[in-house]
């Protein structure tokens, strides 16, 4: 037999995560933003004639670098919770008003970037 206070907790409960989820979603958005204005200060400081020759160059290519695998990751992360998050709802409370469900698929890789050091030049963004 089926008790109905079961299905309503479990319902509270699936609301709940979900919310989670999407908080974790927003916190990621609020982190990018963070990242960015990091990076675009970095650039704004860099001084433009450094002692060692390229070294600027250096920085700042490093710098793009590590923007650019963070944000990647950031956006990976943020893509699979949200999966997460519409398949939770999509079992727990059934399609939208309109009977349609879409969620969108997650990507085939775990990982988008890989980096075993942070040197310019030496991060694989595009694996």
């Amino acid at each position: 037999m089926n008790d109905p206070t079961n299905g309503a907790l479990a319902l509270g409960l699936a609301a709940d995560i979900q919310e989670g989820i999407v908080a974790a979603c927003n916190d990621l958005d609020r982190l990018r933003e963070l990242l960015d204005d990091a990076f675009g200060a970095l650039l704004r400081v860099l001084p433009a004639d450094a002692a060692v020759p390229g070294a600027d160059a250096q920085v700042a290519i490093t710098a793009m670098q590590f923007h650019d695998l963070a944000a990647q990751s950031l956006a990976h992360t943020r893509q699979r919770l949200r999966n997460c998050a519409d398949r939770l709802a999509d079992g727990a409370f059934g399609p939208d008003e309109d009977g349609e469900s879409v969620i969108e698929a997650p990507r085939a890789r775990a990982n988008p970037v890989t980096c075993a050091e942070m040197e310019a030049g030496s991060v694989e963004l595009f694996d």
